[in-house]
């Protein structure tokens, strides 16, 4: 019998090591306790439970929880903006999993039990794992560099923009080693949205600190928390120490005192303030664990969802059904409207590519276009059959195919369309492929219209990348997606010089707010700014 393989997850399971963990928490609790008490004792803090237990100190606390939690969901967007720099596949829901369910990671010296992330995701990421090791050292060297400037700045603020841009020039080397295929801008605006958004989280916690001695009526300037926060944190970081522990809190409290905080204010601000970040992080951490269990297991057995299998009896909901029905609307006719300028009008056959559940087929199917249907889910093309009538059901041909080798002879159709189609194919040559395939199966001057979500606008693009696959199931973030200024050529076949873009208001606009600004959307569409709708139309000829 062969060995098992080092590198195999379930080595990772080994039982000394499912140990590991709790006893490295319950030394890191010991021990922090011990520290917090030995500061209570020189306070002279008879007092300590009625001030624990007082309504500042839970308002303290209120304060902190919200903060914290924006704080961790700004760093998992830094961390998986990273990870999309070298790899987009990660699942977003996948992503936010991983990162929550190793927010404990943090108790281990120098933060190193994070790079669990590594063995959890390294099966769904198509670069070396060695990338993710980077971007986990990238990320602690953006933490050092602006907590640093940060100091530095409150310190002496010539001195402190000189580190700034000194730290900004090394981080740039750092990501243009990692983006080496990439552009020197690209390199460039990655590296300032790092540090923004390093920025930005990091401040979080600064304001939770500054507002804790608020509401404590022990007011400091902002400039004092930020030297405080920095000191402490940084000092705790390069001790090792799991959490700083002896370090961060001593230091904070020592600063405290510096800047005239009484001895027992200080002590108390700083335990109810690391119970509010730190020892929030861990119980989200601990509760992610349980509630994304079942999917960070199939993220260590490597395995794939059906996802749209899974999503099927669901589906129909994702979508407000007055945003479905005016999208449908819409695209009809403009697809209609396309088809005639082409010469191409009832009854001529089309393939709806990527079918889904039937709704703009059946559309087609009644403006008297007979239209087949294409899916890869068995369980989207079941309900289509379900959905549609009898009559329709017998005469409509619906078959599960993949795009890229379509179960079709050649010139069977005078047109095809792809509603949202294409971006689920997820590689640059797959959607070569499959777009070769469209015009094999299109008769000679058949078209192909190709409906997609128009991610030249940045605003639409962080919202499909990163938002909407949080609210919504149907996209899962790792699309692949076609740029309406960027369309691949196609042997056999050119695209039409005009692209019809539309639509400006997002899928969770309510039905009333939409009719006020219906008016507004269609000058839009007709004016210089139509570039940044949401969706556009391109129509591929085949030749």
């Amino acid at each position: 019998m062969s060995s098992p393989d080092p590198r195999s997850p379930v080595d990772t399971d080994h039982p000394a090591r499912r140990r590991a963990f709790p006893v490295l928490l319950l030394v890191v609790v010991l021990v922090g306790g011990a520290s917090t008490a030995l500061w209570l004792g020189a306070a002279n803090f008879p007092d300590l439970p009625r001030s624990v237990f007082s309504v500042a100190a839970a308002a303290s606390l209120l304060a902190c929880v919200p903060l914290t939690l924006v704080n961790v969901l700004t760093r998992w967007f830094r961390w998986h903006f990273l990870i999309r720099r070298f790899t987009p596949t990660l699942v977003t829901r996948d992503s936010v999993a991983v990162y929550l369910a190793t927010l404990p990671a943090i108790i281990t010296p120098f933060f190193v039990g994070e790079l669990v992330r590594v063995l959890l995701i390294r099966k769904r990421f198509t670069a070396p794992a060695s990338y993710l090791v980077r971007i986990w050292m990238g990320e602690r060297f953006l933490d050092f560099s602006v907590l640093a400037s940060a100091l530095l700045c409150v310190l002496s603020p010539l001195w402190g923009g000189a580190a700034a841009l000194v730290l900004a020039a090394i981080a740039w080397i750092v990501f243009r080693t990692g983006l080496g295929r990439e552009r020197a801008s690209t390199v460039s605006w990655v590296t300032a949205l790092a540090i923004a958004i390093t920025a930005f989280a990091w401040s979080l916690p600064i304001f939770a600190l500054w507002l804790t001695l608020q509401i404590l009526a022990s007011p400091i300037g902002f400039g004092a928390a930020v030297r405080t926060f920095a000191q402490g944190t940084l000092f705790g970081g390069v001790s090792g120490l799991p959490l700083g522990v002896f370090v961060t809190g001593s230091t904070m409290i020592g600063e405290l005192l510096r800047a005239g905080v009484p001895a027992q204010s200080s002590v108390l601000a700083i335990l109810v303030y690391r119970a509010g970040t730190v020892g929030f992080a861990i119980l989200l951490g601990l509760a992610a664990m349980l509630v994304f269990r079942a999917r960070l297991a199939r993220l260590v057995r490597g395995e794939a969802e059906a996802h749209f299998d899974e999503i099927a009896a669901e589906y129909e909901g994702e979508i407000p059904a007055h945003v479905r029905e005016r999208l449908l609307v819409k695209k009809i006719d403009i697809m209609a409207g396309t088809l005639a300028a082409h010469g191409i009008r009832p009854p001529a056959r089309g393939l709806d590519l990527g079918c889904g559940q039937g709704w703009y087929l059946a559309e087609m199917q009644a403006r008297g276009y007979p239209t087949d249907g294409t899916d890869y889910s068995t369980g989207q093309l079941e309900r289509l059959r379900a959905n549609l009538a009898a009559p329709a059901r017998d005469r409509t041909l619906l078959v599960k195919a993949d795009a890229q080798a379509l179960p079709f002879a050649d010139d069977s159709y005078d047109f095809v369309y792809g509603i949202n189609a294409i971006h689920h194919i997820l590689s640059p040559d797959a959607q070569q492929r499959a777009l070769r395939e469209i015009v094999r199966v299109l008769r000679p001057g058949g078209v192909f219209l190709l409906h997609e979500i128009n991610t030249s606008n940045p605003v639409f693009r962080w919202y499909m990348g990163y938002l909407f696959p949080l609210l919504k199931k149907i996209d899962e973030g790792n699309e692949r997606w076609v740029l309406p200024t960027a369309l691949p050529p196609v042997r056999g076949a050119r695209w039409s010089s005009e692209v019809r873009y539309f639509t400006f208001l997002p899928d969770f606009v309510p039905p009333g707010v939409l009719r006020v600004f219906a008016g507004l959307e269609r000058r839009l569409e007709q004016s210089s700014f139509r570039r940044f709708s949401a969706h556009y139309q391109a129509c591929l000829v085949k030749e």
